[in-house]
């Protein structure tokens, strides 16, 4: 990748830079320990080696790379439909892994407008990349490690620690909590340096620069994709750059209730009481009584989005072309993707009877069954040519943050 490729060159400056403007600072004085820092490894090769690191997990055999592949923009490995962790590797958790690309934009979770936006985690209740980081490391279904003190134990007895106390600012007097916080900082400064999270450089992003041509399916799908009566995809994952060049992230960063099926696969929902609502909880606790949020999930972006499956927040859809042919079919041949309950189609199946109002209904939704469709299978054809345009090339060299001027 091209970020390994260049792991090596981060030295002083960059440790500097970081410390000058917070992202390298500890739970001690970061400026002391440049000096430190330089003379072992670099700052992207250590907080790499922590995110790749397994003896971090209570398994010893689970690290965030794990669920966060490279090769798959830092989402679920191929063929995955749910992770599975904790300390014996036999817990399935009920969200997939998504992409943690071109976050840098996201900021924390808010109401803009009376809307949700922001927020990691597919219910935005982490603030930071730092505080996200957290969860897993605790989750009892992912890396499962039981407290603060025994993290802590493990992150000094990494043969590397005297570089992740060098760069983070640790000393002999730091205590159990101070080790952890900065663990957490330090897989937020590793998404902050690898320029795999930002590479801009899709054969998309070189369509905008003019030097590159999409094909006219993929432009096909482009119309499609941008037009309001029929795809609509825009709306909530804009393609177009800004006005002054800044490079479209095809996301919003909102949330929105999709009515996704319910995945017969997941252990959870062999307890037909338990539904995941995002925003209005299991996991999140602090918008339980926000019924109108309930079965939103976070808006993820479309870059990458062909080599991210499986999809959407529980996993329930395993391809890309499934993936689009729900937008174009949920409503008008729901009996494909629901199951039939005393003759009937339990349409919305994975959120409960009272709550399925929330679901989002405007194009390319919001039609009854036999209406004619608004997505031909033509246009979901031309939708996942597009789709596939989206994604980065980690052989190039990064593109710039703005669309390169002619």
């Amino acid at each position: 990748m091209w970020a390994r490729s260049m792991r090596g060159m981060l030295s002083v400056g960059a440790v500097v830079a970081l410390a000058a403007c917070g992202g390298g600072s500890g739970p001690g004085d970061s400026r002391s320990s440049v000096a430190a820092a330089v003379a072992g490894a670099s700052l992207l090769t250590v907080t790499t080696q922590l995110f790749e690191e397994k003896t971090l997990s209570a398994s010893g055999q689970q690290s965030c790379a794990s669920c966060h592949l490279t090769a798959n923009g830092h989402a679920d490995p191929i063929g995955t439909r749910l992770p599975v962790g904790g300390s014996a590797l036999d817990k399935q958790g009920n969200r997939s892994s998504p992409s943690l690309h071109y976050l840098e934009a996201n900021g924390p979770f808010r109401f803009v407008a009376g809307e949700p936006v922001g927020g990691f985690t597919w219910d935005g209740r982490a603030d930071t990349r730092a505080a996200q980081a957290a969860g897993p490391l605790f989750d009892a279904v992912e890396m499962a490690n039981p407290d603060v003190p025994t993290l802590a134990a493990k992150v000094r007895a990494l043969p590397y620690y005297a570089d992740v106390a060098a760069h983070f600012g640790l000393t002999a007097l730091s205590s159990d909590q101070e080790v952890v916080l900065a663990l957490q900082q330090a897989l937020e400064t590793y998404q902050r340096l690898d320029t795999d999270y930002l590479l801009f450089n899709s054969r998309y992003d070189r369509y905008l620069d003019g030097t590159e041509t999409l094909s006219a399916a993929e432009l096909r799908g482009l119309q499609v994709f941008n037009d309001p009566a029929r795809g609509q995809c825009a709306k909530c994952h804009p393609s177009q750059p800004l006005a002054d060049g800044t490079r479209p992230l095809f996301t919003t960063f909102g949330y929105e209730a999709l009515g996704v099926p319910r995945n017969p696969d997941a252990l959870a929902n062999a307890d037909p009481a338990f539904y995941d609502m995002g925003l209005c909880g299991p996991k999140r606790t602090d918008l339980s009584h926000r019924t109108d949020l309930c079965g939103r999930f976070k808006i993820p972006t479309l870059r990458n989005i062909a080599v991210t499956a499986p999809y959407f927040h529980n996993a329930a859809i395993a391809t890309l072309d499934q993936a689009v042919a729900f937008y174009a079919t949920r409503d008008i041949d729901p009996a494909r993707w629901y199951p039939v309950v005393n003759g009937v189609i339990d349409q919305f199946n994975d959120l409960p009877g009272a709550l399925r109002g929330n679901v989002f209904r405007d194009a390319p939704f919001g039609q009854k069954p036999g209406d004619p469709p608004r997505l031909s299978p033509a246009d979901v054809s031309d939708l996942v040519a597009l789709l596939k345009t989206l994604t980065d090339d980690t052989t190039r060299s990064p593109g710039g943050a703005r669309v390169a001027k002619p």
